[in-house]
């Protein structure tokens, strides 16, 4: 019932954003992501500047496992707003998510920038980690790249650590911590 009154809402005003968002969220609501994609495709593009439908949009399409056209939104959100760490990590995680070095560099670039835009970001330290940790392992890389990735992915599991230190005292505890998921990335066994 509540689709058809949007639906009529929608068709008195199509500029009633409201009632269209409402919509979406029903759709949502009721796992119909790719009509939901399609009504808020539509409604982006007569509010092309609307932050939080972007946002809604990225997840759709991570909910449908298309991570190319989630980066395509997440774009749009960095262009609207380049000063945000948040964003440069979610773009990152999306490129890291769809693999291949030539979207490990990618991300290894956005979490280095969200760092700098805020250097207490560990989540974009352990993605730059993460990251370097691929391009080191990468058959495709060159060795200057390689080594380079290296010594960075060294340097972000210290800066880690040193991080888990500050918060739960100097322990090995953290230090195994560190060393464990380092392994693990790396392809390691502990």
């Amino acid at each position: 019932d509540a689709l058809t009154l949007y639906d009529r809402i929608i068709r008195e005003d199509e500029t009633n954003s409201t009632a269209r968002k409402r919509k979406v969220a029903v759709l949502r609501g009721q796992r119909r992501y790719t009509d939901a994609i399609k009504e808020l495709t539509e409604y982006l593009q007569k509010f092309m500047s609307d932050g939080e439908a972007w946002q809604e949009l990225v997840d759709l399409y991570l909910k449908e496992g298309d991570y190319g056209k989630a980066a395509f939104c997440m774009e749009e959100l960095l262009l609207s707003n380049p000063h945000n760490a948040i964003y440069y990590t979610r773009f990152a995680e999306i490129k890291y998510t769809q693999g291949g070095l030539e979207n490990m560099e990618t991300a290894k670039t956005y979490f280095g920038h969200a760092m700098m835009l805020n250097p207490k970001n560990v989540r974009a330290l352990f993605g730059l980690q993460l990251s370097c940790q691929q391009i080191a392992c990468s058959g495709k890389a060159t060795s200057q790249k390689k080594k380079e990735a290296h010594r960075l992915a060294e340097f972000t599991a210290q800066q880690i650590k040193q991080r888990y230190d500050r918060v739960l005292g100097a322990s090995s505890s953290s230090a195994d911590l560190v060393d464990s998921l380092s392994a693990l990335t790396m392809g390691e066994r502990t």
